[in-house]
């Protein structure tokens, strides 16, 4: 209950002054750029190339089914294994150029390292990591609106299978063991990424909404295809002066169970292995709040550095699986003007 209202507290704070006015884009102040966990809000100038890094870090605490966690012995009832925590930390490289003046090329490509905890009914508690690399993400950015203090583009991407579908370690098992279907990086599939964002902006802060989502649309390597997953984001940010601004809102995501099975995984032992609910469908609603902050002088002037917490605020799961408890994130952007 605390915590809810801290987040209604939070949004009111970000929103209330940002009743419509005239007013004219500026795309130097923090609060142009959207929050750290959304990427491609916003088209680059014409000639302008932006090369930033990302590090996040996804905590995932507890089994959960549907909307309640399930007590460490019923799992246990009714698999081997029963995973007790999950970290995935990531490291993100990010390159965006503007090639004309309404449109802009987005790529990523990204690093993780997953750490699980777990435990066997039989008393064995283990860990298992993994470090690998992510799937590479291209896109297109076409602004369609441009018009006083409003902006909104529509986007259009592809991933590439860059990263490994199919991850081992040791376990108590045997060596070389395929790891669950929650540590591996990669999906295995190309995907398309279409997306739509829409910012406005006055003298006080902005607000924004982005729609994104990821389907696959060819079939996985290793006999399975990740779920098609959706993300909605609202924002809303307050500019303290030319180099701070805050912000908050809600991210929802919802995601499709995964088609096909990993022969390699035995689905009995652990949930995550359970093509029917380690990656069954779900939804999960999030509160963001973020920091922007623009270097205003000296021999940084210009780059950004920013900040994200994020907290769950609901879940619901298909199936068994570990559920996410927080994420933070940290970001630097910085920007070459071509002409």
């Amino acid at each position: 209950m605390v915590r809810r209202s801290l987040i209604v507290a939070v949004l009111l704070a970000a929103s209330s002054p940002l009743a419509a006015q005239e007013w004219v884009w500026t795309g130097d102040r923090p609060d142009a750029d959207a929050p750290l966990g959304v990427i491609g809000a916003r088209n680059l100038d014409l000639g302008v190339i932006e090369v930033g890094y990302r590090f996040s870090q996804t905590n995932s605490r507890g089994v959960w089914f549907e909307k309640d966690s399930l007590p460490l012995a019923t799992t246990l009832q009714l698999y081997s294994v029963a995973p007790l925590t999950l970290s995935q930390q990531t490291h993100s490289a990010i390159v965006s150029w503007g090639v004309l003046d309404n449109l802009t090329l987005l790529a990523t490509v990204d690093f993780s390292i997953f750490e699980r905890d777990q435990l066997t009914n039989t008393g064995i508690l283990y860990i298992t990591r993994i470090e690998a690399l992510g799937d590479l993400a291209a896109s297109a950015l076409w602004e369609v609106y441009r018009s006083g203090p409003f902006r909104g583009n529509i986007s259009l991407g592809a991933v590439v299978p860059t990263g490994k579908s199919r991850t081992y370690a040791d376990t108590p098992f045997g060596v070389g063991q395929a790891l669950p279907y929650d540590q591996r990086p990669g999906g295995g599939t190309v995907g398309v990424t279409p997306g739509a964002s829409f910012m406005m902006q006055n003298e006080y802060g902005s607000i924004g909404g982005q729609f994104r989502a990821r389907v696959n649309v060819i079939d996985g390597v290793t006999d399975w295809t990740p779920g098609d997953r959706y993300q909605a984001d609202f924002w809303a940010a307050y500019k303290f002066n030319q180099a701070l601004s805050v912000s908050g809102g809600v991210r929802w995501a919802m995601w499709g169970r995964i088609e096909g099975a990993d022969p390699q995984l035995n689905p009995m032992l652990d949930p995550g292995n359970d093509p029917v609910t380690g990656l069954a469908g779900g939804q999960r609603a999030d509160l963001p709040i973020g920091v922007n902050f623009v270097m205003p002088g000296g021999p940084l002037e210009g780059h950004r550095f920013q900040f994200e917490s994020v907290y769950t605020l609901h879940h619901d799961y298909e199936g068994v699986r570990l559920g996410q408890d927080w994420a933070i994130s940290l970001g630097w952007t910085a920007g070459l003007d071509l002409f």
